[in-house]
């Protein structure tokens, strides 16, 4: 039976803003009407969402009337029991004109005693902690976004948190302990920004060291973080004006994938759309982000509001290189759609690259209002047990509505990975067990059987007008004289004999004329003891109809292919060759960067080659 995603709904009764997961099965969720006298409380409620087709609420909290709803809210540690929740909540008017804002709050998910006979007893909801993270007394001041660092056993996450409608935009930095009491935190330091932030993210990158990336409407920034030392914020990638537009597309949100990749949703002007968009992060400090990968949204999404990211195969610790694994992606519309996709993270030769960026599923009018925000649940554990094993998102709206829908996934297993002989064989990875929607061929094929008709008539047209062969369509006497003039005197049709037309051969390498250069690395899977991949020109002359020689990728075999150079040891001229070639068959562009070419051996460009491409050039 094929597999399907299903959902299920919960009404609460107050406007919901934020929401998180605890573990696979537990969700925490917040909002409510404000300070005032509206008759909607604030409140943070904890749902059971096990049931695929069924959620329950487990626990609630009814906060203060007079202070604000919750505004941005991240589940933290484990500890003793109690799960501690992070919450931005401003305090109330009296105490905001007394210039005293507590707005971080810590709640705790206590697990209650069991009592005899009793199966399972609700956990409690408590406050545990409230105190004032930013500092700026700005009574408009509110803490728009949370974010907290993803948890590793052993290490301690740090947590970041940026102003919302404040005179003097600031992000603060703290850090959540291992060990201690769950409500501890302590600050590390602020930055104070130009601009407010539009989101934020934060990420491990070793055993001691974090990196924070947050963007604007235009730009994206990075900032390195240890106990040590918080860097001034670095400006990696700029937006630019679309191509015979004065207006700039904007920033909605942001995400880490890994510590060496972002990826956004950016939002074209005038509501025209918006885009997925994944980049390669600088590794020196004079480098820029580049453009890795990018998609566009239904166009039914004016739009973007949200983003959340979930990696399907997360490294057991900070210093683990990611390997291959597959994100899924939820972006969720002001059209109340969430747009689903996928993505892969590959590993080619110690070079990563992101590849197939593709569609999963639209979900159409997910809530009656406008959705607020969006989790993922954390991947699923190995079980032992015939169990569905399913990656859960959680959307909330204005509505009062919470949907959870379950995303089925299967074990993966690469074939074109032989076995290790010797040492751990490496630990199964998961995908979404729905085949995603690849590039649709229909509308290329639609048009092209459109031109192949309109050029077979006005070639049989101009054939019966000129008296080259039999009159089908019997337009010759519907046209000019002059245009109906023979170009040669024929014999008799019947009598004819034409020679054979010769028989043209289709060269299958040409299909690799479509893909970029990191699809054709990715393609590429090298045996045992294999090291590189070299690009380099068909020796035999062939040449493409850019009047280029053919290009060939593969594993080298310096027998085979004779000598061959990395990137970093060709000559520049070389080098500017190479990238004027790839540029012109489409294979890269500027907004790949360089990188893409580390660890590649390329062939080398002379004699006949180098004079084919100087003249194609």
């Amino acid at each position: 039976m094929a597999k399907e995603i299903l959902s299920t709904k919960i009404t609460l009764s107050y406007p919901l803003y934020v929401c998180d997961w605890v573990d696979a099965n537990q969700l925490v969720v917040g909002g409510g009407g404000g300070s005032g006298r509206n008759g909607v409380g604030n409140k943070i409620t904890l749902l059971d969402a096990s049931n695929p087709t069924g959620l329950s609420q487990v626990a609630e909290l009814e906060l203060r009337s007079d202070e604000d709803n919750p505004t941005s809210l991240a589940v933290g540690p484990r500890r003793d029991g109690v799960t501690a929740v992070f919450a931005g909540i401003n305090s109330s008017l009296d105490d905001l004109k007394k210039g005293r804002n507590q707005n971080f709050r810590v709640f705790g998910i206590k697990a209650a005693a069991k009592t005899s006979g009793e199966k399972s007893p609700s956990p409690d909801l408590v406050e545990l902690k409230r105190e004032s993270l930013f500092m700026h007394k700005d009574g408009d001041t509110y803490q728009r976004l949370l974010r907290l660092s993803p948890p590793f056993e052993g290490h301690a996450q740090i947590g970041a948190a940026a102003t919302g409608f404040s005179k003097e935009p600031q992000i603060a930095l703290f850090d959540v302990p291992v060990s201690g009491a769950v409500a501890s935190w302590k600050h590390w330091g602020w930055l104070d920004i130009p601009k407010e932030a539009m989101d934020l993210d934060v990420c491990q990158k070793t055993e001691d060291t974090y990196q924070l990336a947050y963007c604007d409407d235009h730009d994206i920034f990075t900032v390195d973080v240890s106990k040590e030392e918080i860097s001034e914020p670095k400006c990696v990638y700029s937006l630019r004006p679309e191509e015979g537009s004065t207006a700039k597309p904007a920033f909605r949100s942001l995400r880490y994938l890994t510590p060496g990749f972002l990826v956004t949703v950016v939002n074209k002007p005038g509501s025209g759309g918006a885009a997925l968009q994944g980049y390669r992060l600088p590794s020196k400090d004079q480098e820029m982000a580049r453009l890795a990968i990018q998609k566009s949204l239904p166009k039914s999404v004016s739009k973007a509001t949200g983003l959340a990211v979930r990696n399907l195969s997360l490294p057991s610790s900070p210093t683990e290189k990611q390997d291959e694994a597959q994100f899924v992606i939820a972006v969720a519309g002001n059209d109340s759609s969430i747009s689903l996709f996928t993505m892969e993270h590959k590993s080619a030769l110690n070079v990563d690259l992101l590849a197939n960026l593709a569609p999963l599923q639209t979900i159409k009018s997910a809530h009656a209002s406008n959705i607020t925000g969006l989790s993922f649940s954390v991947p699923p554990k190995t079980s032992s047990k015939p169990v569905e094993l399913s990656v859960k998102l959680a959307s909330v709206a204005v509505g009062f509505t919470t949907v959870v829908h379950s995303i089925p996934l299967k074990k993966y297993l690469d074939k074109s990975t032989s076995t290790p002989k010797e040492g751990p064989s490496k630990p199964s990875r998961y995908v979404v067990a729905i085949k995603s929607k690849g590039e649709s061929p229909m509308a290329l094929i639609t048009v092209m059987t459109i031109v192949v008709l309109i050029m077979a008539l006005i070639g049989q047209t101009f054939m019966e007008a000129t008296s080259i062969t039999r009159p089908v369509l019997g337009v010759k006497d519907y046209l000019p004289a002059s245009w109906t003039v023979p170009l040669r005197k024929l014999g008799s049709i019947a009598d004819s004999n034409p020679e054979p037309a010769p028989v043209v051969e289709f060269d299958p390498s040409t299909n690799s004329q479509s893909k970029t250069i990191g699809d054709l690395l990715a393609d590429v899977k090298p045996e045992d003891g294999a090291q590189n991949v070299v690009i380099k020109h068909d020796e035999t002359g062939a040449v493409g109809p850019d009047g280029l020689p053919d290009l060939h990728v593969g594993v080298h075999d310096e027998e085979v292919h004779g000598p061959a150079t990395s990137w970093d040891d060709l000559d520049p001229k070389e080098r500017d060759l190479w990238k004027q070639r790839l540029k012109k068959t489409g294979h890269w562009v500027e907004d790949m960067g360089e990188a893409i070419f580390k660890g590649v051996l390329f062939g080398e460009i002379g004699g006949a080659i180098g004079n084919i491409m100087g003249e194609a050039l």
